[in-house]
């Protein structure tokens, strides 16, 4: 009792730490309206919407995304879900399509910490931005019961994105003269979340969270490149932070043996 006590508390602690310690120039607002239906003990449908807006452009609106989606519990440690999501892009008015998919396994320790590990793969429509299949994959720790204040439960992640394919880059030698012109496949994103969930009732839960993104070339070809005649960069680099970021959630049991 007294480890699982004191593993919770530590927990938040580190959650704390990380928050203060994340970094970013640009920042965002996020906030999303989602709505659950658990139809058994093993099958959920989800359905939900994200707004964006930019903090430090006058909260300009930057996207909107509706999604919905389906997930099923084969066992207490594995679970899948896939779905649906179109995103309309307000600056550019480019619309796009993602389809998803997304395998789970968790494990527990001590009765008090759950580890989530889960590999996603995407699959986006030609008027679609900047690429046209993602790998990611997620790892999520979070605590296995909620805490008595404000029934809160905590819980940080880690996402690292793989991009396939999308608008190829033209590359240079060391002299500036063009080589190849390939797609930018490669590690390229990571995004830190922390969250703060709490429970108000059966039906309605509410969180506060926080998003650092940052951008990277590690492994195939890159992105932020600079063309040396003109200066101009192709795929810039996208680091920024979602601040204040709300999530309403409602979930309403259609069955008498709801999913947990």
């Amino acid at each position: 009792m007294r480890l699982t006590k004191l593993m919770k508390n530590t927990f938040f602690i580190f959650l704390v730490f990380c928050s203060f310690s994340s970094y970013g120039q640009d920042w965002k607002n996020w906030n999303s309206l989602s709505v659950d239906l658990a139809f058994s003990k093993k099958l959920e449908l989800g359905l939900s919407h994200l707004r964006s807006y930019n903090i430090n452009d006058g909260y300009s609106n930057g996207f909107n995304q509706t999604s919905i989606d389906a997930s099923y519990d084969f066992t207490k440690h594995f679970s899948v879900k896939t779905g649906f999501a179109l995103t309309g892009f307000a600056a550019d008015a480019v619309v796009s399509q993602k389809y998803f998919g997304r395998a789970t396994y968790k494990i527990s320790f001590a009765d008090a910490v759950n580890w989530n590990n889960g590999l996603q793969g995407e699959m986006h429509t030609a008027s679609g931005k900047g690429n046209s299949y993602r790998i990611i994959y997620i790892t999520r720790f979070g605590l296995k019961h909620r805490m008595s204040f404000l029934n809160l439960s905590p819980s940080i992640a880690y996402w690292l994105f793989y991009n396939i394919g999308g608008n190829a880059i033209q590359y240079y030698d060391e002299s500036g003269s063009p080589l190849v012109k390939e797609s930018p496949d490669g590690l390229h994103r990571g995004r830190f979340i922390w969250n703060l969930n709490s429970k108000i009732n059966k039906n309605l839960s509410l969180s506060l969270f926080y998003m650092n993104q940052h951008e990277f070339n590690l492994l195939g070809n890159d992105i932020n490149v600079v063309n040396p005649g003109t200066g101009k960069v192709t795929r810039p680099f996208k680091n920024y932070q979602v601040a204040g970021g709300l999530s309403l959630s409602l979930a309403f049991i259609c069955t008498k043996n709801p999913k947990k």
